[in-house]
């Protein structure tokens, strides 16, 4: 729900005629402060991202989040939905997958939910309590988004809890980075993940890095 940027200054050389010459470097612009928030929820088709470890290992993480048409129902309430998808390939090998559909109302956005399936494990979340994102992001906020609580998909018993949290980092002088981050338990397992998105000063929004846990280790897909 995660760049090196390189920013080139020109060198203006002045001289004149028959004279020396003398040259300066202007300073780069200043990085974007505050941005207009993104419209929830996001589209981001299908990004291919890489990470390597300290082995030599090569991953690579395949993120898409796209919205559906229409509506369903969602714990007894008619919901619009998002489906997101996350395989890992280790050298190539697909070694973990993770499905979602999020569920959410519109005007204005607000989340009720989430059904999912994890390396062949089928739950459900449930959202106890949101908070938007303000309409302006600044460099420097940050806040809750949501915490909830995971059930099993087929006994509908507590399985687990998760909290969102998010932040605003300086990127460059056209983006910001709009860094969301999850953490809690599934079936025993601990549960970490960090999205960072691109947001300019419109609103537009990319998807910059994914931050998993894989076999243990945490690496960061860029």
């Amino acid at each position: 729900m995660k760049p090196a940027i390189v920013v080139t200054a020109l060198l203006l050389a002045l001289s004149a005629c028959g004279g020396g010459g003398s040259s300066s470097t202007p300073p780069p612009p200043p990085n974007l402060k505050s941005a207009q928030a993104p419209q929830q929820p996001y589209t981001i088709q299908s990004t291919t991202l890489t990470a390597t470890d300290g082995s030599g290992n090569t991953y690579t993480a395949i993120f898409s989040q796209t919205p559906n048409s229409g509506t369903v129902m969602f714990n007894g309430q008619a919901a619009y939905s998002s489906a997101l998808s996350i395989t890992v390939l280790q050298n190539g090998a697909t070694i973990g997958t993770a499905t979602s559909t999020d569920y959410y109302l519109e005007n204005p956005y607000s989340p009720l939910g989430i059904s999912g399936s994890t390396n062949g494990t089928s739950w459900y979340f449930i959202f106890n309590s949101t908070n938007p994102l303000p309409t302006t992001l600044t460099v420097g906020d940050s806040g809750p988004i949501g915490s909830g609580t995971y059930y099993d998909a087929t006994t509908n018993l507590s399985i687990g809890s998760l909290t969102e949290t998010y932040s605003v980092t300086a990127n460059d002088p056209t983006t910001l980075l709009l860094n969301v981050y999850a953490s809690g338990m599934l079936n025993g397992n601990q549960e970490s993940e960090t999205i960072t998105y691109t947001v300019d000063a419109s609103g537009n929004v990319a998807l910059s890095s994914v931050q998993l846990t894989v076999n243990g280790q945490t690496l960061t897909f860029i």
